[in-house]
């Protein structure tokens, strides 16, 4: 094995990946605290596009529509071309111009959690493993 070539596969992936949903937790919480600020605009953080778009795999990793019957993938909207955007609530059923949705929110931190859960699993397996190759396979 080359110098250096250990942590250049998966383990920097997925380091980027924990780090993007640590972000966006801190942007969920932040819509969370402001729910009753008006006018205040819901942001969302576009984990699986960041993720695509940092590790330059492009189409390589995406999903291809075979069939028309297929389900068409999900279309996140809102201001393109940054990470953090507005979850594209363009209008608000308040009279503030608040648009965060808490129910929307609570869900998002919810499936944001277990993602970054999932994770950490995956990457403390993997150090488990190296640690394991070290010690002599035990």
């Amino acid at each position: 094995m080359e110098s250096g070539t250990l942590f250049k596969g998966a383990l920097p992936i997925l380091e980027k990946a924990l780090d993007l949903r640590s972000m966006r937790h801190h942007l969920i919480v932040s819509n969370i605290a402001n729910k009753d600020t008006p006018n205040y605009k819901a942001f969302d953080l576009m984990v699986e596009e960041e993720m695509a778009r940092s590790t330059n795999t492009g189409d390589a990793t995406q999903l291809k529509r075979t069939d028309d019957a297929h389900l068409s993938k999900r279309r996140s909207s809102g201001m393109s071309g940054t990470m953090g955007r507005a979850t594209g609530q363009e209008f608000s059923l308040r009279g503030d111009g608040n648009s965060v949705d808490i129910d929307r929110e609570m869900a998002n931190l919810s499936e944001n959690n277990l993602l970054y859960d999932a994770l950490a699993q995956v990457i403390s397996r993997k150090f488990r493993g190296l640690e394991d190759s070290i010690k002599g396979g035990t």
